[in-house]
């Protein structure tokens, strides 16, 4: 489930006790879920059709009407009985971590067809067994929010068993390493893209050489789509505590007419408390940059515009409620175009002549993407705006004439 808490600090039961909260338990060994009708396996809590959510209880499911269970006996406890569930949801109440999760699904009788969503994150693909064959699958997931949420669907979903794994505490490297969250405009270019670039692969030149950059930006991805795509459990499940996270989005999330993509500047801010008290709770830093701005000049003011304003304010307005440092990368990328004027930024950007660069083989005139030489100009931007911060990580940042 996407959502925000302040951080919950108690660790609950390998086994629970049957209207006794998880928060008042500790997780000593896996917790493990035998769900149906039938026998219990040892060391397991049973989980049935009419075991709805309550807050007491700390797990159940949310929709009793779309859940059902079947006992086909046997002396496989795990095996023999399971509970379909067709489009609800499965929740646990976890306090924020690193969890191992592994299923069991099928039916000694039946076909099963199932996918399973955790977080909002597809985590099992539609997979379809027939009679006597079960799913037995694993998959890592951060969670953040302190409850877990398992979305089971397709055309035939049986579940058997869930095990719940919390994973070892990482402790920090001898130096941060520092993680980009972002979009086309900070991610990585494969060579044969050349001469596109983000900020995020030039960054490293600033910073001196103790500091490692996990650049995980992406095109056209919005805070929304990063997140339900995995991304961001990506890096929580790897960064670090002493690590930082840099976050950058907004052209995406501004995108109205790709509903996929589109977040609102009230739902931004949600997101962007997601990412922030992901990092928090692993004992890394984020900072908020805010979205670079593209070359969109006004001839009447003969300056250059601060594009998705709303976008820039609803981020500035989460870093004052939340505390975390932020780099005003829109405004200063205005005041660095501002400083060429119309025609001295073009080298910045992605307009390129045909017959070139193999890559745009016709030429292309993109105002918002840019050439390495932009890309290293925006990162210089980017390191001077952590170096103004004095937060640990701005004594690595390098002098302006030791660039």
């Amino acid at each position: 489930m996407i959502g925000l808490c302040a951080g919950l600090s108690l660790m609950f039961a390998a086994t629970l006790v049957p209207e006794q909260a998880l928060a008042e338990q500790q997780l000593a060994a896996p917790l493990r879920f035998d769900f149906g009708p039938g026998s219990v396996a040892d060391g397991y809590t049973q989980a049935t059709a009419q075991d709805a959510y309550m807050p007491e209880r700390g797990y159940g499911f949310l929709d009793l009407s779309k859940v059902s269970e079947e006992d086909r006996g046997g002396n496989d406890a795990i095996r023999s009985d399971f509970v379909r569930v067709q489009g609800s949801s499965f929740v646990v109440n976890l306090p924020p971590a690193d969890y191992t999760l592994s299923l069991i699904a099928g039916d000694t009788a039946g076909n099963t067809d199932i996918t399973v969503k955790a977080e909002s994150i597809v985590k099992v693909q539609p997979t379809v067994k027939t009679a006597g064959q079960f799913v037995e699958t694993g998959f890592e997931l951060a969670l953040i929010d302190g409850q877990l949420e398992l979305y089971f669907s397709g055309n035939d979903p049986k579940i058997n068993a869930l095990v719940i794994t919390p994973k070892e505490q990482r402790t920090a490297g001898e130096y941060p390493s520092v993680y980009l969250a972002g979009d086309s405009t900070v991610q990585t270019y494969r060579s044969s893209m050349k001469p596109q670039a983000g900020w995020g692969q030039m960054i490293a030149l600033f910073f001196t050489d103790e500091i490692t950059f996990m650049n995980r930006s992406i095109g056209g991805r919005s805070t929304k789509t990063f997140l339900v795509q995995g991304r961001l459990d990506d890096i929580l499940r790897n960064i670090r505590p002493g690590d930082y996270l840099l976050i950058q989005f907004g052209h995406n999330d501004a995108a109205i007419n790709n509903q996929e993509r589109y977040v609102s500047p009230a739902d931004y801010k949600v997101y962007l408390k997601t990412y922030i008290q992901g990092a928090i709770q692993r004992g890394a830093t984020p900072v908020l940059i805010t979205p670079v701005a593209r070359r969109d000049y006004d001839a009447a003011k003969a300056s250059f515009r601060i594009s998705f304003p709303e976008y820039v304010q609803a981020m500035k307005e989460t870093a004052a409620e939340t505390g975390v440092a932020l780099v005003d990368l829109s405004r200063l990328s205005v005041a660095y175009y501002n400083t060429l004027g119309l025609e001295g930024t073009l080298p910045l950007f992605l307009h390129l002549e045909p017959g070139v660069y193999p890559a745009f083989p016709v030429g292309v005139r993109d105002d918002t993407h840019f050439q390495e030489y932009g890309a290293e100009q925006i990162a210089r931007l980017v390191a001077q705006g952590i170096r103004e911060l004095n937060i640990p990580l701005s004594s690595y940042a390098r002098a302006e004439d030791s660039q």
